[in-house]
């Protein structure tokens, strides 16, 4: 492994259309397990229906102000501009774009620049891209899918870390 310094991270946003979107929440999990959970402000934006159904319902916390939350995130993650951890989502194309554009600037914030995908180390490594929509490579993870929360921020971050850990050790 070229890094032990990974975030997992997750973001649920408003919109597939990033010039309408907003964040709406952020999860992220430490290879420690440690982790931070934001839902933001979102009222008066335009939210896709397919959010308000499959989204909405499992914002439940306590909504933070935009600026605050980054910087609960550098608090979270770090200030230290030289060791900067990587980012790793399933699919980061969604979400890195959202984590850029709340940040304002693709190299200014916490996060090592360049964003790490899952699904291309599944497709690297002779795997579907798609298996994390698969129950049968749960099964082969030995991972329970079912306990986590579809489309909540953390939870999905929370399973990807766990996918990958045991996707790794099976790889070795």
């Amino acid at each position: 492994m070229f890094s032990s310094k990974i975030i997992f991270f997750d973001t649920e946003f408003t919109h597939l259309d990033i010039t309408k979107g907003e964040l709406l929440s952020i999860g992220l999990i430490k290879q420690t397990g440690e982790e931070l959970y934001l839902e933001l402000e979102y009222e008066g934006l335009e939210i896709h229906p397919w959010v308000t159904k499959k989204v909405l319902p499992f914002l439940t916390g306590e909504r933070v102000d935009k600026e605050i939350a980054r910087e609960e995130i550098w608090n979270f993650i770090g200030k230290d501009r030289k060791e900067k951890p990587y980012l790793m989502a399933y699919v980061n194309q969604f979400d890195a774009v959202y984590w850029y554009k709340f940040f304002g600037d693709p190299k200014e914030h916490p996060a090592f620049w360049i964003p790490l995908d899952f699904a291309s180390i599944l497709f690297a490594r002779g795997y579907d891209p798609e298996s994390m929509r698969n129950d049968s490579f749960f099964k082969e993870l030995g991972i329970n899918k079912e306990s986590y929360t579809q489309h909540n921020a953390l939870e999905d971050a929370k399973l990807l870390r766990e996918a990958y850990s045991a996707f790794i050790k099976i790889n070795e």
